[in-house]
């Protein structure tokens, strides 16, 4: 009589190396080896020397950490003309010890077009003297449009207690829009402030 093969130590040795194979896979990957382990939700371990590259971390970060705030405003009933001027802005104060400042805003402007020719409604957002990317929208007689505009920038060289303005500005390609109750701009914005 013959005997089927026995299929049970070849398959057990199999999975052993294929154990194996995995473990040594995970022992290659570079995170594996950096020695950074993750002990709970947010939380990360550094087992041995944490080497960071020069101008990475200084010590007045660790004394001072980076104050982060968010801008939400907005403005309605204005009347874009033919030259730039502000719809929506506020005054940002640099806090205590900062001298530079991360940030990113977006702006929407929304005009009604209630000239008497077709025209286009431009928008920008500016921090201090630096004026973002211009954008426009073309609008009919009657018509009405939003238009958005971002920026991103790296002010420096900042006096603690200082002002900055954040601003969107408006204008139109030909004439002067008449105020509007439906006019609205708005600005969002994140900043960073660094110490």
């Amino acid at each position: 009589m013959s005997r089927l093969p026995e299929t049970g130590p070849s398959l057990t040795r199999w999975l052993r190396q294929q154990e194996r194979n995995a473990q040594r896979q995970a022992n290659s990957s570079a995170f594996n080896r950096s020695g950074l382990t993750v002990t709970g939700e947010g939380v990360s371990t550094v087992d041995g020397t944490l080497v960071l590259q020069p101008g990475s971390i200084t010590d007045a970060d660790l004394a001072n950490p980076a104050v982060r705030q968010v801008a939400n405003i907005t403005a309605t009933g204005f009347a874009p003309a033919s030259t730039w001027s502000e719809v929506v802005g506020v005054d940002l104060t640099v806090p205590d010890g900062a001298t530079r400042l991360l940030l990113t805003a977006t702006c929407w402007c929304f005009a009604v077009n209630n000239c008497l020719v077709a025209d286009d409604l431009h928008t920008r957002v500016s921090l201090g003297l630096v004026d973002g990317q211009e954008y426009l929208a073309p609008l009919a007689v009657g018509g009405y449009g939003t238009v958005s505009a971002g920026l991103a920038t790296l002010a420096e060289g900042l006096v603690p207690g200082a002002t900055l303005r954040l601003l969107a500005s408006a204008k139109t390609s030909a004439g002067t829009f008449t105020t509007d109750p439906a006019n609205t701009a708005s600005i969002v914005a994140s900043l960073t402030f660094v110490h």
